[in-house]
């Protein structure tokens, strides 16, 4: 060990895609940093620079392509570093896995081809937290290294180290680096504090040094650099060495191969602060939630098509992708920027939704004219986008059905077998819709029904009920007996029939909106701070508004008064459906709070240690904040991100219950109490503290808002009830096309894709990047090694297993129409299919 130490000086420029400015200024702030970092490369040859973000460098190429070809130049010579290899430096904890891996591989595809240069270090300094699977995502997309900063901004126990290997649940590592200051000192004076810290805490004698303005660019000047020769001249040590970020890592190696093990984190990465970043601007969690699962069943069903002669529209569908993924940006997608950003966001994701809906509608056409559909009455054709064969809900607009069938009054419904389906007929204004429950529609395929017209009604048995009693009203299937108070507008009673459960405690107080007063000086949009607590407990209306025979609804109406602020008003829905086994609620809210915090709560008969939360392609089990198990860490973790789902299963693993989310990210748990958070009215960042021109102060989220949310009770645990799925099936609706009669190749039901066991889930399927084939992406989801069986619908003349990035690793034996797949404990697999 170099005994004086060892400081590798990396010029830096933190730039925020969008923050207190607009993206168009974000343009021109690359273009003014990345110019002045230029002038200062030619006058000091030693200098070294260090950029991410593959946005920046596009942008750069169609706007100011001198600039550009001076960067490919510095590049070549080795003097300007390309890092993250990501579009945008992302959020890293409410994007879905997917959407991390395309950060990464159009990222890294657009560094590859335009410099040369396949990026391995993951450069993400000021995201606001990273999710456990992440470090497996970056190993199969061929990244080595992670630096951040982010975790010295702890408000309470300080994150313990500087050099670590961060391990996934699969056993992934990567070398991460969590640096000891900041990323864009604009001065030396930490620079022997920080290396002495490093040296003191870890035993570590090299330090990782980032220079030049940031957040707002600037970069390295001139005067920075010479400060830097000056103190080089001036101090015997420690050693002051210009430098690229990877040689900091190699050197890192170097020490670790010399015997200095470096300690190994196998958890997540939270950030015990900006806890407020999973709820704040409720449209963009929304738009991103819609955007992500809208793209993914566009590609699914695209790539089905193409044999059909549908036209895979690859260059649309990466445009849309990149406009999703450079909105989560970890200020955009987290809610922190001001109005104006949004405002242009809203605009990107129209055009997100323009490009995936017809895309998705385009190829479902195109299977459905392939489909043989001869027979009495109109054909609805029932499309299912995931990769099980599953029931649920069909909506189908009346009017669909008119070309077909005229005008009737009554209708009946008809499966592949002649039986006949119960319907429910719902108005919503002139509109009138027909719902039903579809059954067993195949893994990744679809089913027909046939509707035909009817001159007089026809009445089926009530699978599901409303009863109204002197305080009480009454929602019933087979599955469940749910009681609400006709005074409180609280559900009393949540009564599991098959199970003889009840799931509430003795509070009879479930599905209760609680508002917090919530207010942080400077930093509302960010950061949670829980004060007084008013619930929700007085209904201005409680009434029965569907009575069967697929759902029956209970309305509630709640309304929160603050001084001097308009009132907020909650209406939820709680529904039931016929045969099937959750409740769901849904909710409209105008909201007009400030600074509050909205949760829904659930106070359970139940009890345990820790719950279970999905993250990108993956879950996670964290430690009930208020159990005499936590440690320290585990009890500052009391707001945390899940994605589709979160679990809580009793002490015994005998009965939990699941709680579903269409697009809210944030939850917490206290004792046998389960919260969701709603809304939040935090102020609009100030742009005064970056010294820059002062806004008016506005509250975020105010307006209406819709939503849904579901609970899932089940026997077991969350592994055996299939609380994965049930996540994926509230999220991913099946989809339904009406289709008049014709000949077709394609049966009138029919599987494009299986795949088994069930503990295996088929997140994508794509076009490849450089060839007609195609990629599929599964991952196991309860840690079981297993082996994972795939049904094609006709032979494959070549299978190969790929990483992220769609390089192959090696080939796979075909038998026939099956594939067979080892898939180790957590692990996400690609693998690359030649028809």
């Amino acid at each position: 060990m170099n005994k004086k130490g060892r400081c590798f000086m990396v010029g830096h420029s933190h730039i925020d895609a969008a923050w207190l400015w607009p993206v168009s200024e974000t343009v021109e702030v690359c273009r003014s940093t990345f110019s002045s970092v230029l002038q200062v490369m030619e006058k000091y040859p030693y200098f070294c620079f260090s950029q991410s973000s593959a946005q920046y460098y596009e942008w750069m190429e169609k706007k100011y392509p001198q600039i550009f070809e001076k960067i490919k130049k510095r590049v070549k010579e080795g003097k300007w570093e390309i890092v993250g290899g990501m579009w945008v430096e992302s959020d890293c904890n409410l994007p879905s896995g997917e959407s991390l891996v395309r950060q990464i591989l159009y990222g890294k595809r657009y560094f590859l081809d335009k410099f040369g240069v396949d990026v391995r270090i993951a450069w993400l300094p000021d995201t606001f937290g990273f999710c456990w699977t992440l470090p497996q995502i970056f190993k199969k997309c061929g990244i080595d290294y992670f630096v951040t900063f982010k975790l010295n901004w702890e408000t309470t126990l300080p994150f313990p180290y500087s050099v670590f290997w961060w391990q996934a649940p699969d056993g992934s590592p990567v070398l991460a680096c969590q640096i000891m200051g900041s990323y864009s000192h604009t001065s030396l004076e930490e620079l022997p504090i920080e290396l002495n810290l490093l040296k003191r805490n870890h035993g570590i004698n090299s330090l990782l040094f980032l220079y030049g303005c940031g957040d707002h660019g600037g970069g390295p000047t001139s005067e920075l650099v010479e400060k830097i020769f000056k103190f080089r001249a001036q101090q015997s040590e420690p050693e002051i060495l210009f430098s690229r970020a990877e040689d900091y890592f190699h050197k890192l190696e170097k020490i670790n191969q010399e015997g200095k093990a470096f300690p190994v984190v196998n958890d997540e990465l939270y950030l015990k602060t900006h806890r407020g970043t999973y709820t704040t601007q409720a449209k963009i969690k929304l738009n991103n939630r819609r955007g992500e699962y809208l793209l993914g069943n566009a590609e699914k069903f695209a790539c089905m098509a193409e044999k059909y002669g549908f036209k895979y529209p690859q260059e649309e569908l990466e445009g849309a992708w990149k406009r999703l993924l450079f909105n989560q940006f970890h200020d955009i997608l987290a809610g922190t920027c001001i109005s104006e950003v949004y405002e242009s966001s809203e605009k990107e994701y129209l055009e997100v939704f323009k490009v995936g809906e017809k895309t998705l509608s385009s190829s479902l056409k195109q299977i459905a004219k392939n489909v043989d559909t001869r027979g009495k009455g109109s054909s609805v054709l029932i499309f299912n986008p995931l990769c099980w064969k599953r029931d649920g809900l069909v909506e189908v607009e009346l009017s669909s059905l008119v070309s077909s069938l005229g005008n009737p009054e009554f209708v009946r419904i008809l499966d592949e077998e002649g039986k006949i389906i119960p319907y429910q007929i719902m108005k919503k204004g002139e509109v009138k819709n027909l719902i039903f429950l579809a059954h067993n529609i195949p893994s990744l395929g679809y089913k027909e029904y046939k509707i035909i017209p009817l001159t007089e009604k026809k009445y089926f048995s009530q699978g599901v009920r409303a009863i109204c009693k002197k305080d009480t009203l009454q929602l019933e299937n087979k599955f469940y007996r749910v009681s609400m108070g006709v005074k409180s507008g609280l559900l009393t009673s949540i009564y599991d029939k098959f199970n003889e459960k009840q799931l509430l405690d003795n509070s009879k107080r479930g599905g209760v909106f609680q508002i917090h007063e919530d207010f942080c000086p400077g930093g509302s949009a960010w950061n949670i701070w829980v004060g007084v607590l008013n619930e929700l407990d007085k209904a201005d209306e409680v009434s029965i508004v569907e009575e069967g025979p697929i759902r029956a609804s209970v309305r509630m109406k709640h309304i929160y008064k603050q001084e001097e602020r308009p009132d907020s008003v909650f209406i939820q829905e709680v529904r039931l459906y016929s045969g099937m086994p959750f409740i769901e609620f849904k909710v409209d809210v105008d909201w007009h709070a400030q600074h509050r915090t909205a949760k829904v709560a659930f106070p359970l008969n139940l009890y345990t240690d820790e719950a279970t939360y999905d993250i990108p392609y993956g879950s996670i089990e964290r430690k009930n904040p208020t159990s005499s198990q936590a440690n320290s860490t585990d009890r500052t973790k009391w707001e945390v991100s899940g994605l589709k789902w979160m679990d809580y299963t009793d002490k015994e693993k005998n009965y939990g219950l699941s709680l579903l989310s269409e697009c809210k990210y944030g939850f917490d748990v206290k004792d046998n109490l389960i919260r969701m958070t709603l809304l939040r009215s935090p102020d609009y960042p100030d742009p005064s503290m970056m010294g820059l021109p002062d806004l008016p102060t506005l509250l975020e989220d105010q307006g209406k808002h819709s939503f849904s949310y579901a609970l899932y009770p089940h026997k077991g645990t969350w592994k055996e009830a299939g609380s994965i799925r049930k996540g994926y099936e509230f999220n991913y609706p099946l989809l339904a096309l009406t289709e008049p009669s014709h000949k077709g190749s394609l049966p009138k039901g029919f599987s494009f894709l299986k795949v088994y066991p069930e503990t295996v889930v088929l997140e994508t399927v794509k076009k490849a990047e450089d060839s007609a084939s195609f990629i599929l992406r599964f991952y196991e989801t309860i840690g079981q090694r297993t082996e994972v069986e795939i049904l094609f619908p006709e032979p494959l003349s070549e299978v190969w297993e790929t990483d992220m990035m769609e390089r192959k690793i090696s080939k796979l034996p075909i038998q026939g129409k099956s594939l067979l797949v080892n898939l180790e404990v957590y692990e996400i697999k690609t693998i690359q299919i030649f028809k």
